[in-house]
């Protein structure tokens, strides 16, 4: 700041008078102390952003503050969703007891955090009592929401309302107090949660608490027709222990459950004994020429290395166990003298295919792997009565059409279905001697002298001394070699059919001579025996029992497998429906003639099927469960023609073939499916990839199933969309590791269904139970 001067100045000339006049000027001066006007300016300025800034950080303020409140708004609608959710679920399986759906329900929001009772509440509209703990003659339909459990803080923190009585049927009347032991029919249940949240920011504009919400409806499904779609092709008997242990004899499982409606067939312990194979003096055969025949039944062995027991056994790896057979010419030599008995080397190597390439499920052993310990092994403790030179003889056969080593030779798939080896006492593993000749790798249509029928060959021979002890050990090789008698002796012929103890019973060979089984084969609680035993019976460290015991549990007597867990664990299933309210048919599959039995029973027969007044024993699902039982394993797996069928069972014939019908008359192919009335479940289960299909316009679209050129894939996508098309729900079971996951997976996923793996047949019970959970109960809000 300046202030301003002004002065006055004058001049005259000596010779001249001038007028005297006033100039003025302005001058400035600084005033103390004041500032430039730029800074003036500058200081404006400042004063403005500092206020901007102000108003800049309050709205960031507020919009933090606001994202936080909004923050737990989620959170708790989060929380609050996933809790209703689960406690609808939980409710809606109790119904159509209403209370009883309410009371789990709570018990389900309580396991989510709400402290229901103190801080949360829960009004009911609906059949209940006064309260949780009230008598049961306070029972009163709720028709208006009622405060069933109150909070002990006002307001609560939260608030439930569960609404039973929106969805009962008309019949039922509007009072639940006149029978006090019916509380409600309804088949849905509602649940409505409201959480005040507790706002932080919020609060300074009115609003202390803002509500977060959620409903969700579940409906118990009370009427099913479910079709049973069971897969018994070949390979359903792949995992099979011991063929013939255990056998069939009737099919008649309502009076006779499995196992009681067959026969066992274990090795007898008794004859064993009486026959002194287990004496400590030995005795060799001595023909008239002196010679020597130390003669072994391949079924006692010493030991076994191997296990057969699936809880234990990796997929894929082989073992050797016991076979029963037949009687006949054909059959194998065994103690009692008329029912074969020999040891296999199992499992097969395909599984669910006939030709390669082929889902593995056995093992090809090589003699590297015999070297390194990794094939399964037998031994045989015996001993000589002479000196010099011992040959070795099996009667033996190969794994024929089952045996494939995959490797590939030039593109080609080759297989050696004869293949052991074997050493004695500590030497090497080595190939048996007979392997130029009998032994030979063929390509896949190839066939070999020593496939499917019993021969003796001369493995090969080592040195003895009278009276010495030896081990015979034999590994494994070709998946489904099969070994019956072994002999060893001290004729050096080499043509079997001149050894008359050979020879003998039709080329089965002399009984087992005295003396030739140790060890193991003694053993009163080796499972082969099939003998109820205690831990004090056991003689050998290779089979220890803990408790009393009974043998015939074993795994080695429990049929062919997995079609035998499978066929339990689904008659298990059908035996928790309820034939008042559910239908069940049943769909057996391979590529054959599909087996069928409709749905029983109540559209044809009525109150016949479940009420004893009406018939006693009632109908029920006897049919059902004796079909299932009659199922054998064999064929190819037509995945496609199994769902088409099962459609038709349900009553949706897709394909409008003109023998079916929908009549429910009782005659062939004539389904009894209710239509709208009942929900329609298909429930598919296989251990295989589809290798046939039914033909048709199922074929006729690739891009079904794009990722192989097979009709038989394209076909089931086919199918899958027609039951989505008739409002069928499939839920897709694939077992062991021989299915195409992605296409069940793909099936299940077209109807809204779900797929479910099951590595062993032991897991189907648990698949079933959810299976059946899933059916019964759904969200539907």
């Amino acid at each position: 700041m300046s202030r301003l001067v002004i002065s006055d100045s004058g001049h005259r000339r000596n010779d001249q008078a001038v007028p005297r006049t006033k100039r003025c000027t302005m001058t400035t001066q600084p005033w103390p102390d004041a500032a430039p006007r730029g800074d003036r300016t500058a200081g404006r300025q400042a004063g403005q952003s500092l206020i901007l800034l102000a108003l800049a950080f309050l709205g960031l303020a507020a919009m933090l503050g606001l994202a936080l409140d909004l923050g737990l708004l989620y959170t708790e609608r989060i929380h609050m969703k996933r809790a209703v959710d689960a406690a609808t679920l939980a409710g809606v399986v109790e119904l159509p007891d209403e209370e009883q759906a309410m009371t789990r329900a709570i018990e389900y929001l309580r396991m989510n955090d709400y402290d229901i009772g103190n801080d949360v509440n829960v009004l009911v509209i609906g059949c209940t009592r006064d309260g949780p703990t009230a008598n049961l003659n306070t029972l009163e339909d709720r028709t208006v929401a009622y405060e069933y459990i109150p909070a002990a803080v006002n307001p609560p923190r939260a608030t439930f309302v569960m609404d039973t009585r929106s969805f009962r049927p008309e019949s039922f009347g509007t009072d639940c107090s006149a029978n006090p032991t019916v509380t409600g029919t309804a088949n849905k249940i509602a649940i409505t949660g409201t959480v005040r949240v507790n706002m932080n920011f919020m609060q300074f504009f009115g609003f202390r608490t803002v509500p977060a919400e959620d409903m969700a409806i579940a409906q118990n499904i009370t009427s099913l027709d479910i079709a049973l779609v069971f897969d018994h092709s070949g390979s359903m008997q792949g995992d099979t222990i011991c063929y013939n242990c255990w056998v069939e004899t009737t099919n008649d499982v309502n009076t006779y459950p499995f196992p009681s409606n067959g026969v066992f067939y274990p090795i007898s312990y008794t004859l064993v004994m009486t026959k002194n194979l287990c004496s400590t003096s030995p005795e060799d055969y001595v023909d008239s020429s002196s010679r020597h025949y130390v003669i072994m039944e391949a079924e006692l062995y010493s030991r076994n290395d191997s296990s057969y027991y699936r809880e234990t056994r990796q997929t894929g790896a082989g073992y050797w166990a016991l076979q029963r057979g037949t009687t006949g010419s054909g059959r194998s030599s065994s103690v009692d003298g008329t029912r074969s008995a020999h040891v296999a080397h199992n499992p097969y190597w395909t599984y669910g295919q006939s030709s390669p390439p082929a889902p593995l499920f056995g093992r090809f052993y090589t003699l590297q792997d015999a070297q390194n310990g990794l094939s399964p092994r037998l031994e045989y403790d015996f001993t000589v009565g002479w000196s010099g030179t011992a040959y070795i003889w099996l009667r033996a056969q190969g794994g024929g059409s089952q045996s494939f080593w995959v490797n590939l030779v030039g593109g080609s798939y080759y297989r050696d279905a004869n293949k052991i080896y074997w050493a004695v006492d500590s030497t090497a593993p080595t190939e048996d001697s007979a392997a130029t000749t009998c032994n030979t790798t063929y390509d896949y249509a190839g066939s070999s002298t020593c496939q499917n029928y019993w021969s003796w060959i001369r493995i090969g021979s080592f040195s003895v001394i009278s009276g010495s002890m030896h081990t015979l050990k034999i590994w494994a090789g070709s998946p489904g070699y099969e070994i019956d008698k072994i002999i060893v002796t001290s004729d050096s012929r080499t043509d079997y059919t001149q050894i008359e103890p050979i020879t003998y019973d039709s080329n089965r060979g002399r009984p087992a001579t005295v003396g030739s089984a140790r060890a193991g084969a003694c053993d009163r609680c080796n499972p082969i025996f099939g003998l109820t035993v205690n831990p004090q019976d056991c003689t050998t460290p290779y089979y220890l029992v803990t408790e009393q015991t009974n043998r015939l549990a074993d795994d080695l007597f429990s049929d062919y497998e997995p079609l035998r867990t499978s066929q339990e664990a689904v008659k298990r299933f059908v035996q928790k429906l309820d034939p008042q309210f559910d239908q069940v048919g049943f769909v057996g599959f391979n590529e054959e003639p599909t087996p069928r039995a409709e749905l029983a029973c109540i559209r044809r027969n009525g109150a016949a099927c479940y009420n004893p007044s009406v018939q006693n024993p009632p109908i029920s699902y006897t049919n059902i469960l004796q079909t299932i039982e009659s199922q054998t394993a064999n064929g190819a797996t037509d995945i496609a023609d199994a769902l088409r069928n099962g459609l038709e069972v349900l009553g949706a014939n897709v394909d409008n073939r003109p023998d079916r019908n929908n009549l429910c008359n009782g005659t062939a192919l004539s389904a009894c499916g209710r239509g709208g009335s009942a929900k329609r479940v298909i429930i598919l289960m296989t251990d295989g990839s589809p290798n046939a299909n039914p033909g048709g316009p199922c074929t006729q679209d690739p891009t079904l199933w794009p990722y192989n050129n097979s009709p038989d894939f394209d076909c089931v996508i086919y199918y899958a969309k027609k039951a989505r098309q008739v409002g069928a729900v499939i839920y897709t079971i694939g077992l062991g590791n021989g299915v195409e996951p992605e296409l069940l997976q793909a099936v299940a996923d077209e109807t809204q269904g779900t797929y479910y793996f099951a590595p062993s047949p032991k897991d189907l019970d648990a698949i079933f139970d959810q299976i059946l959970s899933n059916i019964y109960v759904r969200l539907i809000k």
